[in-house]
């Protein structure tokens, strides 16, 4: 069951973390990951984002809670979100995990759990 701070995020906040839980579960994250995960964000959301307090949120996370996180964060964006909107984002999320040419099994995982989550075939 998500938690107080999971169902207030908005659709640009939880898109956030769902990219970025996925950019970190290859164990490397950099900041033009970050910059593109912004960009695409503001080209298809328009809700605001305090990306200083949601960066502290991900980085104090602790990675055995990442996972929970993920799928917690995964059902609220499906009760905020179309259809399409969860088609752009899992679009996005395969060129993230794709970006060094190489699927990690934890990358996987979570793409997995995305689809299931969202009943995506």
């Amino acid at each position: 069951m998500p938690t107080q701070f999971i169902t207030k995020m908005n659709k640009t906040e939880a898109g956030f973390h769902l990219l970025v839980l996925l950019s970190l579960a290859d164990d490397r994250v950099n900041t033009s990951e970050t910059d593109v995960i912004i960009d695409f964000l503001n080209d298809h959301f328009n809700d605001n984002i305090d990306l200083i307090k949601e960066q502290a949120f991900l980085k104090a996370l602790p990675k055995d809670e990442h996972e929970n996180h993920f799928v917690e964060t995964a059902e609220h964006f499906f009760t905020v979100s179309s259809e399409d909107d969860r088609h752009s984002l899992t679009r996005f999320a395969m060129q993230v995990v794709m970006a060094d040419e190489d699927m990690q099994s934890h990358e996987n995982k979570l793409i997995n759990k995305l689809y299931d989550c969202w009943d995506i075939e």
